[in-house]
């Protein structure tokens, strides 16, 4: 099979400054597309096709002018990554303050919102596009202390599948990919510490912490020509964690 060949289009990856977000916006780049990042972050990628908005995806009014930027200066949008989101608070829900609750739910759950809506009326004039959520195995495989980032992601996939059976009619494909244990610049912390990385590695059928570039592998598939006839679904990379639960 060829290698992905993403030349002439144009993608949209929020959270395009680090980890899985970065992944993803790299990868295509490399696969010859057109990439616009977001991400509160200052943006690293030496590309002539690339171009970054430091921006808060809870920011509608932004978001808005850069889905307009985008139509304006390229004139289409053949695809949208969401890989933005932050961690949890680490604590029971009896112990989570309202405001750090919302403040989760703002930006892994309406952040995603925000930008898909934008990006979906871009593209529905084309009668084309597709959409990649990034959820996580905490949308499905529960553990304690993570009542706020679990809900935030197991919201997304429910968003996912609704966004699919909505933009349907228009051509446009919405799926979401659900990472296991990844070392990333958000769980370096945790993985850093020898202990919680070989347990952690004893969970996972493959005997490995997965990577960035894992994640970003299953997303351009799904961003691609050859995943024309999933629609809705949430796929897990996550070494096989979630099959043995």
């Amino acid at each position: 099979m060829k290698e992905l060949d993403f030349t002439g289009k144009v993608f949209v990856v929020t959270g395009a400054a680090s980890g899985i977000g970065r992944s993803c916006a790299e990868q295509l780049l490399g696969s010859g597309a057109m990439v616009i990042g977001i991400d509160l972050e200052k943006g690293d990628l030496a590309y002539d096709t690339y171009n970054h908005y430091m921006a808060s995806i809870t920011d509608e009014e932004t978001i808005r002018k850069i889905t307009d930027d985008v139509i304006y200066n390229y004139g289409k949008i053949d695809g949208l990554v969401n890989a933005a989101g932050i961690w949890g608070n680490s604590k029971p829900f009896f112990d989570t303050e309202t405001s750090e609750w919302e403040r989760i739910i703002s930006v892994n759950l309406t952040g995603t919102y925000i930008v898909s809506k934008f990006v979906a009326n871009a593209m529905i004039p084309n009668k084309s596009g597709k959409i990649v959520n990034i959820s996580c195995l905490r949308s499905k495989i529960f553990r304690n202390n993570m009542t706020d980032y679990a809900a935030s992601k197991g919201a997304v996939v429910a968003l996912t599948s609704a966004m699919a059976l909505d933009l349907a009619p228009y051509n446009i494909r919405v799926n979401a990919v659900a990472p296991g244990f990844i070392y990333t610049g958000m769980t370096k912390r945790s993985f850093d510490n020898e202990e919680i990385r070989k347990q952690s590695e004893t969970l996972i059928p493959e005997g490995r912490l997965g990577q960035p570039e894992d994640i970003s592998k299953v997303v351009l598939f799904l961003l691609s020509d050859l995943s024309d006839y999933i629609n809705g679904t949430n796929v897990f990379a996550d070494g096989g964690y979630h099959i043995q639960k």
